[in-house]
């Protein structure tokens, strides 16, 4: 029944603009599946947009208490913040978000193996073949070992055209990797498909949450106990993901009392095809900060940036040459009023998540580059990353 029910919202039309999250949005126990459709209000644009989100949130959850908004944030509205002259895709707005006056909260329904295999003979193409992609990462090196920065999280573009395919069948496709933060946002100008497994921040009430990802291991059908010692055991692993700590440790130091902010580090987050390592970042909001001063703190994620942030941006922008758009942006549901007790926020960074829009999908896949990095290991991490999205696309 709940399946059918979803197919039924992933096939309907566009201007209903069904927006499905599933996984572990805004909770922590049992994964959830959250549906919403007909929104009474749209809010799209640039840096205007952004300025006003925080009140239009407040007005439509005044009028709708049981409601969200949900929406997106694209990479390039983090040029409004910092000065990283970013290339941008002029179709995509940096903030384009829905008010729902109804969430509806659904059992979640595991869904491996339920859809047959594609045919996996879909082309693709991409920014860097294997041979540019060496490159860009000796340029990322080059600067590591001139002081430059520690660490950037250089990405691949893909580009696919999809045929026949609709996104409802890409959705369910990705719906079989069950990763924690999956998203499926439709409207009439383009569908967001999310397949994300990190956590960018998550409020309730003062307290602020936030989640990165960084070190990856390939499950290769070992048992997960042995990969998972494998992965806390790698020197290489666990110093990425410290350097991103530190790095959101002084962004909430921002917006948090400085002295209730804790680190837990080093978990894991078990996907089917691989493992991550994850650490957690608290604190408690200083009086007064809400949506905008949360995003302009901490916006873009400093796991798909890098080390010092500013400087990674930088040097991204010039060695990748494209608009992230929303892939490497971020994902939300918000509830309740801005800056209040009882507002819940839960952004995803939107991390492989593809834009769908003119008959072709396009997703950024990428990992953290530091001074010891190989680029054949870095260019098979990425591509185990992007194995899921490339077989919903039939690509393989």
């Amino acid at each position: 029944m709940l399946n059918r029910l979803l197919h039924e919202v992933l096939s309907g039309p566009a201007t209903v603009r069904p927006a499905i999250l599933e996984g572990r949005w805004a909770r922590d126990g049992a994964w959830q599946t959250w549906l919403a459709t007909h929104p009474v209000s749209v809010l799209e644009g640039g840096l205007e947009a952004f300025q006003e989100l925080a009140p239009w949130i407040a007005k439509h959850a005044q009028k709708f208490p049981a409601g969200a908004a949900i929406g997106f944030l694209s990479y390039e509205l983090g040029r409004h913040f910092e000065p990283v002259p970013l290339v941008v895709d002029s179709s995509l707005p940096d903030v384009s978000f829905a008010y729902y006056p109804i969430l509806q909260a659904l059992p979640f329904a595991e869904t491996r193996g339920e859809i047959e295999p594609s045919a996996g003979n879909t082309p693709f193409t991409a920014n860097f073949d294997r041979v540019s992609y060496r490159n860009a990462l000796a340029r990322i090196k080059a600067y590591i070992a001139a002081g430059d920065i520690y660490q950037a999280n250089l990405t691949r573009q893909f580009t696919v055209n999809l045929g026949a395919t609709s996104p409802a069948q890409i959705f369910e496709r990705v719906r079989r990797s069950l990763a924690p933060f999956r998203a499926f946002l439709k409207s009439p100008a383009r569908t967001i498909i999310s397949n994300s497994p990190e956590r960018f921040f998550r409020v309730s009430g003062n307290r602020i949450l936030a989640s990165p990802v960084k070190g990856t291991i390939a499950r290769q059908g070992a048992e997960e106990d042995k990969v998972k010692s494998k992965l806390l055991a790698s020197a290489k692993d666990r110093c990425e993901n410290v350097m991103i700590v530190d790095l959101l440790r002084n962004d909430l130091g921002r917006i948090c009392n400085y002295n209730s902010i804790r680190v837990r580090l080093w978990e894991t987050e078990s996907l089917p095809h691989l493992l991550h390592l994850v650490s957690h970042v608290e604190g408690t909001l200083q009086r007064g900060v809400g949506l905008c001063e949360i995003l302009r703190a901490l916006f873009p994620c400093g796991s798909i940036t890098g080390a010092p942030k500013i400087r990674a941006m930088q040097i991204l922008a010039e060695t990748e040459q494209v608009a992230r758009g929303v892939s490497m942006g971020a994902l939300g549901l918000i509830r309740g009023l801005p800056a209040s007790n009882h507002c819940t926020m839960d952004f995803s960074v939107a991390i492989r998540t593809m834009c769908i829009a003119d008959g072709r999908a396009v997703f950024n896949v990428g990992g953290g580059i530091v001074a010891d990095s190989q680029a054949e290991e870095e260019y098979a991490e990425l591509m185990l990353k992007a194995q899921p999205l490339l077989e919903a696309l039939a690509c393989c």
